[in-house]
């Protein structure tokens, strides 16, 4: 049921939303030409591979269903209930941030093998992705697209400073992580899987709740 309102959500979004999946694979060759020093670590990529692709996508879905507005009434009167609907978008995040995986790791087969990842970086990815995402997505359940345009706009803004002010960043950082370099990684893995987890119910739980109630 819940693939079937993923296969909805393509189906809206046609040729854009594999347009946005096709620019999303530029991004490490775009690191490795203006910011080389960042795109050996691969995580810094990878994570503006996930944050961009998946912010553009569900914009542009949020928006086409809101030109749409009986769309959603129709299909809750269908055998689809509301709970569905809402949870249809927490599998899509997870389904485009498999993708971006998988794309970034092909690519730093073929151009970085320096930049591939391993799995304590794709959890602090993953980690950073489900803490904006699940505050993402049940503002937009609530107020719209609208009204959460600060919050969308934020984020482009600052991910919009660029990969050369960053590396400018890591490169002045007095910050010491040498208190993270002692946690074993397995323990620290786990903490972000199980936080990610966490978040991501919980996020999901509030968003049905939201959505239950909504007027459509």
């Amino acid at each position: 049921m819940i693939l079937q309102l993923v296969k909805k959500d393509f189906l809206i979004a046609k040729k854009m939303i594999f347009i946005i999946l096709a620019i999303v694979c530029i991004i490490p060759p775009f690191f490795l030409w203006t910011a080389p020093e960042l795109a050996q670590w691969g995580i810094i990529p990878f994570l503006y591979m996930v944050i961009l692709g998946e912010l553009i996508i569900f914009q542009m879905l949020f928006q086409l269903e809101g030109k749409n507005p009986k769309a959603e009434a129709l299909l809750c009167a269908a055998p689809y209930p509301r709970s569905a609907f809402a949870a249809e978008k927490y599998v899509l995040f997870l389904l485009i941030f498999a993708y971006c995986y998988f794309v970034h790791t092909i690519e730093m087969v073929l151009f970085n093998p320096a930049g591939l990842l391993d799995l304590l970086d794709v959890l602090a990815v993953l980690f950073l992705a489900v803490i904006i995402f699940c505050i993402y997505l049940p503002l937009e359940f609530k107020y719209g697209i609208i009204k959460i345009r600060f919050f969308y706009m934020t984020i482009v803004i600052v991910l919009s400073i660029g990969p050369s002010v960053f590396a400018k960043i890591f490169a002045n950082s007095t910050v010491n992580l040498a208190a993270f370099a002692s946690i074993p990684s397995f323990a620290l893995g786990l903490v972000l899987a199980v936080a990610s987890i966490l978040i991501f119910g919980i996020s999901l739980a509030i968003s049905i709740g939201i959505y239950e109630k909504k007027e459509l």
